[in-house]
């Protein structure tokens, strides 16, 4: 991390980032397997650049630019992980731009150790994105939104936290953009943590037929760190609605982090249900891990997973082998971690 000092002295821009890379060996059951030098098996590789100048009054001004790195493979970046801009006060903070949803931050708070990266990824964000993909909506919806307005209450709540966000369609009479509306509420207390999310996306009234006409997403989780180990746990619940007919969704996912010596064992159990029309298939996951801290910066890791795919699911740990209907998937992966 770099901290810049701009021409004012209550103005400063840091520059940050982490690069995660290792192996990673995919294996669809009855079909075929894949290793690869793979990026993000513990955490996602990134760089970016924020910034702060303090208004006084207690108001300050911020900014923060994210985008995403491929270390295997670089041959792209954008800033597409996180852009906006922002005014903070007594009375909260006021974020215009491309944001993560509040439904994805529950997800993310509350899903165990992995949430999105490497084989032991959280099979509820897996089953989210092969729901929200199925139904042509692609994720637009389901992790950030652009265009968006956001305000997140004051801190000093007494344990409270809580986001709103708005994400504006920016087409013409509608058109066939998305309209987003979200929020979150939670609580802290010591070693207890419990959060909630609702959100709703509905189509444009041009949106074609093979489009979602609305999107409601749900999440609620609750976590306790019990010194010895932290257990976190999430339940969501999604419904798409296409003009011809619903498409439904639910998962539970529960991780536990157990710290010893410089490290932690790390695992995590989900399952997930489909509910289509003509489709109720289901499918499992286990996984289990070790982080290995060489610094506050650096880390060694290695992960493995399985999942159980049941009436028609075709689920994976990730990979370019595509799932196989009822037949199961495993994965291994190891790499190193280290943050900037």
């Amino acid at each position: 991390m770099l901290a810049i000092g701009a021409c004012h002295a209550q103005s400063t821009v840091t520059l940050f980032g982490l690069i995660d890379t290792g192996v990673a060996h995919y294996r669809v059951h009855g079909k075929g397997s894949q290793t690869a030098l793979a990026s993000d098996g513990l955490a996602s590789s990134r760089l970016g650049f924020r910034g702060q100048e303090d208004l006084g009054g207690g108001l300050s001004a911020g900014f923060w630019l994210e985008g995403s790195l491929a270390v295997d493979n670089p041959t792209s970046f954008d800033l597409a992980r996180r852009s906006t801009v922002s005014l903070a006060g007594p009375w909260g903070e006021l974020r215009l731009g491309r944001d993560y949803t509040p439904t994805y931050l529950i997800q993310s708070d509350f899903s165990g150790p992995w949430v999105t990266n490497g084989v032991g990824e959280s099979i509820v964000y897996r089953g989210r994105a092969v729901l929200y993909g199925s139904a042509n909506a692609g994720q637009s919806s389901h992790v950030r939104v652009s265009n968006s307005v956001g305000y997140f209450l004051p801190r000093d709540l007494g344990g409270f936290s809580g986001q709103f966000q708005y994400g504006l369609p920016e087409a013409v009479d509608g058109g066939d953009a998305e309209r987003y509306l979200g929020g979150r509420l939670g609580y802290r207390q010591g070693a207890f943590r419990v959060g909630a999310a609702y959100s709703r996306t509905l189509g444009g009234p041009k949106a074609p037929t093979t489009r979602p006409r609305d999107i409601r997403s749900a999440s609620l989780g609750v976590a306790y760190d019990f010194g010895v180990a932290s257990v976190e746990a999430l339940y969501a619940q999604d419904r798409v609605q296409m003009p011809l007919g619903s498409k439904r969704f639910e998962g539970a996912t529960v991780g536990v982090t157990v710290p010893v010596g410089p490290g932690e064992i790390r695992a995590s159990y989900g399952q997930v249900a489909f509910r289509y029309p003509g489709d109720r298939s289901r499918a499992s996951k286990i996984a289990l891990g070790y982080v290995h801290h060489l610094s506050k910066r650096t880390a060694l890791y290695a992960t493995v997973a399985h999942v159980r795919n049941r009436r028609g699911a075709a689920l994976t740990v990730g990979g370019d082998v595509a799932g196989l209907a009822d037949h199961a998937a495993s994965g291994q992966n190891f790499g190193i971690r280290h943050a900037f």
